[in-house]
């Protein structure tokens, strides 16, 4: 299972912002693509992806992240929706989510429905799940 995290922002994420935002993890964890480049994923030294980071997709329609994500998101269209999605398999992968996620709109401005200060926590993954072991 995964556990998603959306940033709403009213511009694009540039790539610098997006690779602070997976730096979040600490230097420990390795940079990887996947889905012939549009997807940027966060992983262990063993190569287990803990948070996959999908391209920016541009909403335009009146109303649609409201549909989506409920009534209580304040973004409205148009905007770019960017998801940073976690395994659930690994304690702490989705507050690294949230932090990558935190980050894009703590620059660009917008939502990611969780706490705006997120971003300025580094969340760094302990050294027993980078070295590649889950919870269990």
């Amino acid at each position: 299972m995964t556990q998603d995290v959306i940033a709403l922002t009213p511009q694009m994420p540039d790539t610098r912002t997006l690779l602070a935002g997976l730096y979040a993890g600490g230097p420990d964890l390795l940079v990887n693509r996947a889905g012939d480049g549009s997807v940027a994923q966060l992983c262990t030294a063993a190569g287990q992806a803990l948070v996959s980071v999908e391209a920016p997709r541009y909403v335009q329609v009146p109303g649609e992240v409201a549909r989506l994500l409920g009534p209580d998101v304040r973004a409205e269209s148009p905007v770019w929706w960017t998801e940073a999605r976690a395994t659930s398999s690994v304690e702490g992968a989705a507050r690294l989510a949230g932090s990558v996620a935190g980050r894009l709109v703590a620059v660009h401005g917008g939502d990611d429905g969780t706490d705006p200060t997120a971003w300025q926590r580094v969340r760094q993954i302990n050294d027993h799940v980078a070295a590649g072991a889950s919870k269990g």
